[in-house]
């Protein structure tokens, strides 16, 4: 019926149907026809009149009520369109059509559960139509889901092969599996099925830096950008892979784009003010932080960030308010506590940071570095045994703890107890036996032994 003649044909079908209506306005069949053929010109608002119509003069007409849900799912009215599938459905049980159409709309509307169970009883029905598997395959995925949905997708391509969204989303669903390679493979598909996916040339280059594939990830990512210059978030991923090969000067020029078609972009910030910090540029850094945060002023990662680089600068109080900021949205930040009690024993707060390494330990009583910390803490607090004892747990912890052993060395001669410095002096030889200084600190430390006098300065 709707094959002749194209817009024209439509228009002068739809002429010819107002005139059967006008002349029996009671003329179902005429109404329903005039609004496939509104359809079938997008006019939908004009068919969902028409449907109505139908459904005024015969309640129970079943494809009336699917064919207006149909114009409301192209008016995206979708609440309205699930009602009517309801009725169609009441009407005409066992329709896999119209299950898999209420399906969509309640995928829609965020009623994912009930979308899984209409495509269930749409692939009941229809064990062979696709679409009722690809849809579920979809809804599985965003349900958080992607094994179910990497099942349901690989059926679909089964029964309608040659689709490039199929392998796509697939891929997605691959990569949500931490099953990287198939992942890349399935965007490699779609890309050779449709060359110009942008989508899948992002989706396989964002895979490409997680791999540390970072040249394969910029050619991608430049397909992307050539497809299109603004596209922000291809920009923000360039320069994440420039940035992984060292290359920060471009990758900056590519955050500072992306900032100019997306102001105020957090993430982008974010990307920006680390590739500042790798070029030493730290006050820059810091005002990207400081923007970002405005923005997002309850973002701990963010503020930790900006804590280091004020370190770096040398703004140590400025710091500490930072990770102190940190931990109190984060109270079992151990990084924080460590980062906060770096700058209190840079400004001589050893106290204090003694306080913050003692958190630490408690936090991560595994971790060697937080009892080296600690130690160096005790011993600029004049507290040589208790920084032996902590010395001592980092190298339990970590047998070839260098910097441990060489402070437990010095603290030894320093108390007197060369013999002791000998034996850890052995063990730092071992591990670097190209240091010419361990070799004379070690014969120093002999000397000492053999002079009964201790010597050596901690260092």
């Amino acid at each position: 019926m709707m094959d002749g003649g194209g817009r024209e044909g439509l228009l002068r079908m739809i002429e010819r149907l107002s005139e059967e209506i006008r002349a029996n306005p009671r003329n179902t069949g005429a109404l329903f026809a005039r609004a496939l053929a509104y359809s079938e010109l997008g006019e939908h608002r004009l068919a969902a009149a028409d449907c109505s119509g139908v459904i005024a003069l015969e309640p129970d007409n079943a494809a009336a009520y699917v064919n207006r849900a149909n114009a409301y799912v192209e008016l995206g009215e979708h609440r309205l369109a699930v009602s009517d599938y309801d009725a169609a459905l009441r009407l005409a049980p066992g329709d896999a059509a119209a299950h898999y159409s209420r399906g969509a709309c309640r995928a829609e509307l965020g009623d994912l559960a009930g979308a899984v169970g209409d495509f269930d009883l749409a692939i009941l029905l229809a064990p062979g139509e696709a679409s009722p598997w690809y849809n579920r395959g979809l809804t599985y995925a965003e349900m958080g889901e992607p094994l179910l949905a990497v099942e349901d997708l690989s059926r679909a391509m089964e029964l309608e092969s040659g689709q490039a969204d199929a392998y796509y989303n697939r891929g997605l669903a691959y990569r949500d599996l931490g099953e990287l390679e198939r992942a890349v493979e399935d965007f490699g598909e779609a890309i050779a099925l449709q060359e110009n996916y942008g989508l899948a040339h992002y989706a396989r280059a964002v895979t490409g830096v997680n791999q540390g594939e970072f040249h394969a990830a910029l050619r991608d990512f430049d397909a992307v950008i050539g497809l299109n210059p603004d596209d922000a978030d291809a920009l923000r991923g360039r320069a994440v892979a420039l940035g992984s090969l060292g290359r920060y000067e471009e990758a900056i020029r590519d955050l500072d784009r992306s900032l100019e078609v997306e102001p105020g972009n957090v993430e982008t910030l974010t990307v920006r003010a680390v590739a500042l910090g790798s070029l030493g540029q730290h006050e820059s850094a810091i005002e990207d932080y400081t923007k970002a945060l405005e923005l997002d002023p309850g973002n701990a990662a963010l503020r930790f960030n900006r804590g280091i680089s004020q370190i770096q600068v040398g703004r140590h109080e400025e710091a500490i308010g930072d990770f102190g900021a940190v931990i109190e949205m984060v109270p079992g930040n151990a990084a924080a506590y460590m980062a906060r009690a770096l700058a209190r024993t840079a400004l001589g707060e050893h106290r204090d940071a003694t306080r913050d390494y003692d958190r630490v330990v408690e936090l991560t009583p595994g971790d060697p570095e937080a009892y080296y910390a600690r130690g160096c803490a005790h011993a600029g607090l004049g507290q040589p045994e208790r920084a032996l004892e902590d010395f001592g747990r980092a190298i339990a912890l970590d047998p070839e703890n260098v910097e441990s052993l060489r402070h437990r060395a010095a603290l030894y001669r320093e108390l007197g107890e060369p013999e002791k410095a000998v034996a850890d002096y052995d063990e730092l030889i071992r591990l670097l036996p190209d240091d010419p200084y361990l070799r004379r600190e070690r014969e120093a430390a002999l000397a000492e032994h053999d002079a009964g006098s201790p010597g050596g300065d901690f260092q």
